[in-house]
């Protein structure tokens, strides 16, 4: 006899075809009923993990939670206990998006300093919350992913091959992921049973206990163990905090954006601002929607780079300042090139994620240790890297998840989400706008060219399937065109009547650039 979770558990497996249908970038599908949610992850065993917990009755809260402790163990080069970020959340309850934030926040005052590990109090308070199933449910598959090992995914050996060097240095971090002086491979299984340790201790003594319990006492050794100071004060008292997300209104829906960092958070919530305000992402050829982007990233960093307001009237004034063309314009500032890089290569370091349950709770998150694998040295108290507080510029880290609602109704619309460096942001950009302004089919997004303005020498990058005559046109303006062949990834859900509601007309778009999954569940 089938328990109800057993019977929910049998129509995922019997639609797990669909789901994976969907998760290449399937046609929309209409339902009427047994809707479960949808998910995605850059790392696909965490995406499982939170098809699993949706499927089981989770919200989309729960299936987030999972996911993060889940990558703590799968994709530790971009992922950690100490990891730092943001998460926005819809909430139909309230008719609201709020944010959660658990910024980078120095350790102490000390030269030596790392990052405060918020990133556990944070899941606490978003599961707090929204949540449903029990928190240490939700702990113990990246536990057990940690204690009896499994096979290096793709994304993971990626980001081995890619950035794994820099682990050389420290003893216990390259015994780990560097045996033999080489990276692990894809498929080879890895254990981690200092972090299985600490994943264990938080499920059951309670996350406090890595602020004010055994567990501080283990990550200020740690850390003091690896070079860097941490005021035990300072750590008990560290708390995420939560929110409203009003900076952008348009289309009667609030859009919310996630990542890593308050710098990257108000760079997406600018530039995609002033586009929006700007209303003619659908006007012209690819030329110019590649130009304006470039145009809005650029104004965009005036604004990142302080805490005054994102409002209305900043972002006429910046959209007063766009250039027709950069020809005779003096090359782009260092500020430039420190805020949205000057290369186009994938960059591990952060990632995001997100999940929406039937109701309607749509969480969106961007989370990153500062640089790939952090500091690259393993704490050994916690098997976990230690996180730079200023993380990397220029060429770094960036993820970012964007949040799509209706303020009248309190439906959730969509839901984004980008990874593979700061020019992941130009790719969830243009993913949610050619898909809601140009209202192209959102599965046919992921195969548009991208490009995505870098500072440095007013460089502009581009993937090779992009239209000839658009290249020109671009050069005419002034800008030096780059091949590249892939920009960031960005993945998508949207519900064109909102949900929650009886009768949904849903979508997902899941990027072919990406290595992760993508879950859109529904049984009869």
């Amino acid at each position: 006899v089938e328990t109800p979770t057993r019977s929910r558990r049998t129509a995922a497996a019997l639609l797990l075809a669909a789901g994976l249908l969907s998760a290449c970038g399937s046609d929309t599908v209409d339902l009427s009923e047994g809707f479960f949610g949808t998910v995605v992850a850059e790392e696909p065993r965490a995406a499982l993990l939170a098809r699993d917990v949706l499927v089981d009755g989770g919200s989309a809260a729960d299936a987030a939670v999972t996911t993060f402790f889940a990558l703590t163990a799968t994709l530790p080069s971009s992922v950690g206990v100490t990891a730092s970020g943001s998460c926005v959340v819809h909430d139909p309850q309230t008719k609201t998006i709020q944010r959660l934030d658990f910024l980078p926040r120095p350790s102490s005052d000390r030269a030596n300093a790392t990052t405060l590990p918020l990133a556990p109090r944070a899941m606490f308070a978003l599961h707090a919350r929204h949540g449903r199933k029990p928190l240490a449910e939700l702990i113990i598959e990246g536990e057990r992913i940690a204690r009896f090992g499994a096979p290096v995914s793709r994304a993971f050996a990626q980001e081995l091959a890619q950035d794994g060097s820099a682990l050389a240095g420290d003893p216990a971090a390259a015994a780990l992921y560097l045996p033999g002086g080489r990276p692990l491979p894809q498929g080879i299984a890895v254990s981690q049973v200092e972090l299985a340790a600490t994943l264990a201790r938080l499920r059951s003594e309670g996350v406090g206990t890595l602020y004010s319990g055994g567990l501080s006492r283990a990550f200020i050794d740690g850390a003091a163990a690896a070079g860097y100071s941490v005021d035990a004060d300072r750590l008990r008292d560290a708390l995420p905090t939560w929110s409203p997300v009003t900076d952008i209104e348009y289309d009667n829906h609030f859009w919310g954006m996630a990542a890593p960092t308050r710098a990257d958070i108000r760079l997406g919530q600018a530039a995609l601002g002033m586009i929006l305000h700007e209303e003619d992402w659908s006007d012209g050829e690819d030329d110019d929607r590649a130009h304006l982007l470039a145009e809005a990233l650029n104004q965009a960093t005036l604004l990142a780079g302080n805490d005054a307001p994102i409002t209305p009237e900043a972002l006429e004034q910046a959209m007063a300042r766009f250039s027709a063309d950069r020809r005779g314009l003096a090359p782009p500032l260092p500020r430039l090139a420190a805020t949205l890089g000057s290369t186009a290569g994938k960059r591990a370091g952060a990632t995001a994620f997100f999940a929406v349950d039937r109701s309607g709770l749509g969480v969106g998150c961007a989370v990153g240790l500062g640089a790939p694998f952090g500091t690259a040295k393993l704490m050994p108290t916690l098997g976990t890297f230690v996180a730079p507080v200023q993380g990397e510029a220029a060429n770094g880290p960036g993820a970012f998840a964007l949040v799509v609602g209706n303020v009248n109704t309190g439906q959730f619309h969509m839901a984004v989400s980008g990874s593979g460096g700061r020019r992941a942001l130009s790719a969830v950009i243009e993913t949610a706008l050619d898909h809601w302004v140009r209202e192209i089919q959102i599965q046919e997004v992921p195969s548009l060219p991208r490009s995505h303005f870098a500072g440095g020498a007013n460089t502009l990058f581009v993937e090779p399937d992009m239209r000839p005559s658009a290249v020109e046109g671009l050069r005419r303006r002034g800008y030096e065109v780059a091949p590249t062949e892939a920009i960031g990834t960005a993945s998508a859900f949207r519900c064109v009547e909102g949900l929650p509601r009886r009768e949904i007309r849903c979508g997902v778009a899941k990027d072919p650039r990406s290595t992760g999954l993508m879950f859109f569940e529904f049984g009869g």
